[in-house]
Formats: structure tokens, C-alpha cells, sequence
């Protein structure tokens, strides 16, 4: 009986050196705007804590999330305002659609350690159809700081265009080239595997979409570079 106490004391007493995980709330940022000449829908995600530090740190990321989608916005209204000057330039009927500008995007990892976020970027510009872009966010919480690819992925490795090949769902074969290291656009990140994004057209023709594909951790082993908690 005694040894059955003195264990549960120290189990408790563990639990109680235990560090606590600091949690990262997410909150959706939205705005949408509309005018004659263009149209901007964006939905994209905050990161806070009640921890002090971790907040200060979250912030660096939202800054740098916030430039980005001023800039593509910036970049779409500076076109569309060139585009139909033009047309009352040269006083030709201006067409009926107008430029588009829509942002969402996708929280893999977010906590105290690590934050992986990927924004979906299309715009429409006229001519037959849109274009799609990703912007990848990998943000080392604890240090402040954003990760590069090669901070991520031993992009040295030529097994892993193996692995890439051998977990890549190709639906109904409509995509023509096998997924390799050196034609992805961005790489993200959860507790679990890493997804890797190919842009429009690398893999096959507009009508396919864009390509991802997601290969577990415990196939990458050594080839991921991050020690998760």
C-alpha cells in the first residue's frame, strides 16, 4: 500500500513539471470588395495566444500574410484600372466581365511550435479561365522566423521523388507527368505527413486543376528536417 502511494504521489508530481502547451487560436479574416472594374474576396486566417511572447511571435506571421494579400490586391486593381482605361482610351466597348481576385486558404499545423498555412490564390484577368497560385507560410513560432524549403525537406534526397510518385492519386489518369521534387510550389506540413502542391499545367493540361501530394512522415523519416512535439 505504501509503494502504491508513494507511485501516484510521484506520478502526480511528474504531471505537475509537465510544461504546458500554449494553445494557437485561429480566426477567419474576410473581406470582400466590388467595383465595375474588379472584385476581391478574401478569406484568410489570424493566429493569436494568450501567451504574450506567442502572440508577439503569431503577429510576425499575420503581418506577412496581411502584405501579401495587399499586394495581390494592389496588383489586380493597378491592372484593371489600365485595362479599361484602355478601352475608354480607344473608345471600345468595354467587355462584360471584370477582373478577380479570390483568396482562401488552409491551416495544416498551427501550435506553440510550428505554424503551416497555404493560401489559395486565383485571379481572373480575362481570356478563357483564371489561374489558380499558392503562397506556402511555414513559421518557426519559437524563433520567429519564416522556413524555407530547405529548412522543411532534404531536397537532396532522390528518394523522394519515389515516394512522391508512389503516393500520388492520379483520378481517372488525367494528369501526364509523374510528380517530382524540382516542379513542386510549395510544401506544408502536419502532425502527420507533408503535402506537396504543384502548380497549374506542371502535371497536365488547366482541366486537371492543380495537383497535390501527401506523403506520411514515417515514409520521409530522416528526409523531414523538423522535430515535431
Amino acid at each position: 500500500m505504501r509503494v502504491f502511494f508513494c507511485i501516484v504521489v510521484c506520478i502526480i508530481f511528474l504531471s505537475g513539471c509537465q510544461k504546458k502547451a500554449e494553445k494557437v487560436n485561429i480566426e477567419k479574416t474576410t473581406l470582400e470588395a466590388k467595383t465595375g472594374e474588379w472584385e476581391v474576396n478574401l478569406r484568410y486566417s489570424r493566429f493569436s495566444s494568450a501567451n504574450e511572447k506567442i502572440n508577439e511571435s503569431c503577429e510576425g506571421l499575420n503581418n506577412e500574410i496581411y502584405k501579401l494579400t495587399e499586394q495581390l490586391q494592389d496588383s489586380l486593381k493597378t491592372g484593371a484600372a489600365e485595362m479599361f482605361k484602355m478601352f475608354e482610351v480607344e473608345s471600345i466597348s468595354r467587355p462584360s466581365w471584370s477582373y478577380s481576385l479570390f483568396v482562401t486558404d488552409s491551416v495544416f499545423f498551427a501550435t506553440e511550435q510550428y505554424i503551416s498555412v497555404r493560401l489559395t490564390v486565383y485571379t481572373f484577368t480575362g481570356g478563357a479561365h483564371g489561374m489558380t497560385d499558392f503562397y506556402s507560410f511555414n513559421y518557426d513560432v519559437e524563433n520567429q522566423r519564416m522556413l524555407v524549403f530547405e529548412d522543411i525537406i532534404n531536397d537532396k534526397a532522390e528518394h523522394i521523388n519515389t515516394l512522391l510518385k508512389s503516393n500520388f492519386v492520379n483520378t481517372e489518369n488525367c494528369f501526364t507527368a509523374d510528380p517530382k521534387l524540382d516542379l513542386v510550389s510549395v510544401v506544408n506540413f502536419t502532425p502527420t505527413d507533408v503535402c506537396f502542391t504543384y502548380p497549374q499545367y506542371s502535371l497536365g493540361p488547366y482541366a486537371c486543376g492543380a495537383a497535390e501530394v501527401v506523403v506520411p512522415l514515417r515514409e520521409l523519416q530522416s528526409h523531414f528536417l523538423l522535430s515535431l512535439k
